[in-house]
């Protein structure tokens, strides 16, 4: 009896040291450009505990419980709804990598596409977390592969059957999938307060980088660093907005009457 309250208090402990906690979370679909955001956040001095050429968190076992939690739970659509033992491993793997980053008391965070499916325990973690959320129009989206458009893959072999595209062809599977986790993303950021999100499109970045990492310095109430103006400068390719345009139109038009409300709801079509 004593080792379970013991366990239990622990369990609080934990919970009530993360949720004084803000993390800044870069949310969005792999390849929707959340490298160059991870980058570009990382010139701004947020640390993200990253080495890696993706902008991706270092700390792997903690990746691995994001995916493991992603897969165990794509039914899950609230904060009040997701999985009390996954709640628990969550914070168990973001405690060690907060730690293991240096416990920064500046801003932190971490980039990682597949927590784009785990809204929920992060909001269960982290009430006052800052979200910038990347979009990417989901044509061009249709035409890369990803780990969750990918049925060899176990999270993307859920993912897909969940959505019932299992057996369709990879242009279609990739787009279904885009849609799902944007959609997913827009249900859950209905239980936060709007001025915790703030939504770049990946097209303006591109077009506008100074406007785009202004917006984010605005946002999270930082200057704009020169090291994230040389940056963005450099590294921005207006030449990956539409490449869709490049692909059959016949995959095209297929793929816009699969995913077409998402698509009007981000002004892409």
């Amino acid at each position: 009896m004593f080792s379970w309250w013991s366990s239990r208090r622990k369990i609080k402990q934990q919970a009530d040291f993360l949720s004084e906690l803000k993390p800044v979370m870069l949310m969005g679909r792999g390849h929707s450009g959340t490298r160059v955001l991870s980058f570009a956040c990382m010139h701004l001095g947020i640390q993200l505990g990253t080495s890696a050429a993706t902008g991706d968190a270092d700390d792997r076992t903690f990746t691995r419980t994001i995916k493991k939690i992603a897969a165990r739970n794509l039914a899950s659509g609230a904060p009040d709804r997701v999985r009390e033992k996954d709640l628990i491993r969550f914070q168990n793997a973001v405690l060690k990598y907060y730690k293991k980053i240096g416990s920064p008391q500046t801003l932190w965070g971490w980039k990682f596409p597949e927590t784009y499916l785990i809204g929920d325990c992060i909001a269960q973690t982290f009430p006052n977390a800052h979200y910038i959320h990347l979009v990417r129009d989901g044509r061009d989206l249709a035409f890369k592969r990803h780990l969750t458009d990918d049925p060899k893959r176990k999270l993307g072999r859920r993912l897909l059957t969940h959505i019932n595209a299992m057996n369709l062809p990879h242009h279609l599977q990739a787009a279904m999938s885009w849609a799902y986790q944007v959609d997913r993303f827009d249900t859950f950021r209905t239980t936060l307060n709007a001025d915790q999100i703030l939504d770049i499109k990946f097209e303006d970045i591109c077009r506008e980088p100074m406007a785009a990492m202004q917006a984010v310095c605005k946002f999270l109430n930082i200057p704009l660093t020169e090291q994230c103006e040389s940056y963005i400068t450099k590294q921005l390719d207006t030449g990956k907005i539409a490449q869709y345009k490049n692909e059959d139109p016949a995959k095209i038009r297929k793929i816009e009457g699969a995913i077409k409300s998402t698509l009007a709801r981000y002004h892409y079509q």
